[in-house]
């Protein structure tokens, strides 16, 4: 009761001031589509969005490194190449759902419901066109999972004329990256294709056992869209991922693979109605040497988009999920949830605001109502004020439901599902004719019937746990001048599991990221990048001591179809960990071309 108090008195405050502004919107330079569901160049969520270009410039070549450098969320992951868990305001992995093409995708068979952990470190990020992070509970947008926010990753569609682009990179630990692309458009026909091989020998992931663990994968991904004539489009994306990587102490592989295809068909009914029918299919299959785990996620959206008033805008819809898993060790278990959603939003001038809930009816986690209400004031000063307040949930996985671990049922089917209430208030301000942007936001969270692992007799899935996360959320970009770029960000978190009155594992107290970027005539650009990761404690309690790191990057244009790049990770040669008794990887550099043919 205390956050709605809190949002109340925030609107109170900042209401009056803003009626006797200037009537001066400030609109922000960057289309985002994941914070409302639709397309929109204002909101009053907290979001990030990271596009292709940015990550090829920073050589970034995975998802989970992009996301180290997003404030408010945190990643650790077990060595080079393994899996990596993605902690957002101080949630625990899974409760932030990531989505392709705005779909929900995660592993059925994994321990927790939504956990992507195996394959994000493995997806092309030569086939991304951008990713937006909202931060935040979204569960009345995106449903179960969507408790601290949502990583929307956006493919590519061809956008020029036809072409081809081969790329070849090398470097330490015998790592090899081979990538071959087509793409282009017509009037009415845009296509994309993505194929990447690579191959590395790999580290010694383990302190103590001296032997490499070699890692390697295949990825194809590609989009085709069509308009049929001005009021419809069709469209598809699919990837495909085919992984492999050594285990510790011996010869064995862990082997993963990764499908997803998606359909959507979308039609302009009127100048006030258009809807989008959107169907997918999500296939992950695990295995080890004694075991296998394989899961299906099956999912169904009709949206519907009305613009009541030229400043009015109403979103409802009907989303549907089913997932299946089958494990080697747990027959086949599935369950399935249906959802229906409205939100509208209001815009005029200066002023933003918008308003939804959510009525979920879940299988095993009964029937959810949850709700959500966020409002910007643009005021005259280039200064825009933001709050927000929501409310998420989660269900339990199939496995923390129905489990069986060496013969004994781990599993819980009275387990109720995760809950959460968050909020957030803030202030950007753009200096400079926008040559600067700083914003500072503060964020606080509870959550309720948190799922852990008891240990007792031989050990099930319980709702033992509650917590609270806090934190501050601050970020400057500066642009003075065309050639020179500086982005910043610093995360503040305080999460308490109040439950045992301890700090909840793997997330820092403090975490700060910088780049800096500059660009020559078009010939050539340039980026350092500095994370530091604050102490924190291992799930063991096995206190983790903070590091940081610096990471280079460098392309050189000698032609226009011709591009030599340069990267190197760790440059510092830090040694670290970001898991205990997992090494994280040392210095390593990388040499690169690409090449670009034009039909």
């Amino acid at each position: 009761m205390k956050k709605v108090w809190f949002f109340v008195l925030f609107w109170f405050l900042v209401f009056p001031v803003s009626v006797l502004a200037q009537q001066n919107a400030i609109s922000l330079p960057e289309i985002v589509v994941t914070a409302s569901r639709v397309e929109e160049s204002e909101t009053a969520s907290a979001v990030t969005k990271i596009t292709g270009e940015e990550l090829q410039q920073k050589g970034i070549t995975n998802v989970a490194d992009a996301l180290r450098e997003v404030p408010g969320v945190m990643v650790t992951q077990y060595g080079f190449g393994g899996p990596a868990s993605v902690f957002v305001r101080g949630g625990n992995n899974g409760q932030a759902v990531i989505m392709i093409d705005g779909v929900p995708v995660y592993d059925p068979s994994g321990t927790n419901k939504g956990d992507f952990s195996l394959f994000l470190p493995r997806l092309n990020v030569e086939n991304i066109d951008r990713i937006e992070i909202v931060r935040g509970p979204q569960s009345v947008l995106y449903g179960s999972s969507a408790m601290t926010g949502v990583i929307n990753i956006i493919t590519k569609k061809g956008k020029a004329k036809p072409q081809t682009t081969g790329r070849l990179e090398g470097g330490s630990f015998n790592t090899f990256t081979e990538t071959l692309g087509f793409s282009g458009t017509n009037e009415s026909v845009s296509y994309n294709l993505n194929l990447q091989r690579f191959d590395s020998n790999g580290i010694s992931k383990k302190p103590d056992e001296p032997d490499k663990d070699g890692y390697r994968f295949n990825n194809v991904g590609g989009s085709l869209t069509a308009n049929i004539n001005e009021k419809v489009e069709v469209g598809a994306s699919f990837s495909y991922l085919d992984a492999e990587q050594g285990l510790d102490g011996g010869d064995d592989f862990e082997k993963s693979r990764l499908g997803f295809f998606q359909t959507y068909y979308k039609q302009t009914v009127s100048h006030f109605w258009q809807h989008t029918l959107k169907l997918a299919y999500t296939n992950t299959h695990r295995t080890y040497p004694t075991s296998f785990y394989d899961g299906d996620l099956y999912f169904l959206s009709w949206q519907h988009n009305f613009t009541i008033l030229p400043y009015l805008k109403v979103v409802t819809g009907f989303d549907y999920q089913q997932e299946k898993t089958d494990t080697n060790s747990m027959d086949e278990k599935n369950q399935d949830e249906k959802a229906w959603f409205a939100e509208a939003i209001f815009k005029q001038e200066n002023f933003y605001f918008n308003t939804g809930v959510r009525y979920d009816r879940h299988q095993t986690a009964g029937d959810k109502v949850t709700y959500r209400f966020a409002g910007a004031y643009f005021l005259p000063t280039q200064t825009k004020l933001h709050a927000s307040f929501g409310t998420g949930f989660r269900a339990p996985s199939l496995y923390q439901l129905y489990g069986v671990c060496f013969g004994n049922n781990v599993g819980n089917p009275d387990l109720k599902p995760e809950k959460n209430q968050g909020y957030d208030a803030g202030l950007t301000q753009y200096l400079w004719q926008k040559r600067i942007t700083l914003d500072v936001t503060y964020f606080f969270s509870r959550i309720k019937d948190m799922i852990d692992w008891v240990t007792t007799g031989p050990g099930q899935y319980l709702n033992v746990k509650e917590a609270h996360t806090q934190g501050v959320e601050i970020s400057a970009d500066i642009m003075p001048i065309s050639w020179l770029k500086l982005s910043t960000n610093y995360t503040w978190l305080d999460a308490q599991d109040t439950t045992t009155n301890t700090w909840l594992p793997r997330r820092p107290k403090h975490k700060i990221s910088s780049t800096l970027s500059l660009f020559w005539k078009e010939k050539a650009d340039f980026s350092l990048t500095g994370i530091y990761f604050g102490k924190r404690f291992d799930s063991d309690n096995n206190p983790l001591g903070g590091y940081f790191i610096v990471n280079l990057a460098a392309r050189y244009y000698p032609t226009s179809y011709l591009t030599l790049s340069l990267r190197v990770q760790n440059l510092l040669d830090r040694d670290y960990e970001e898991i205990k008794d997992y090494n994280a990887p040392p210095f390593m550099m990388f040499l690169g071309a690409e090449f670009k043919w034009g039909l």
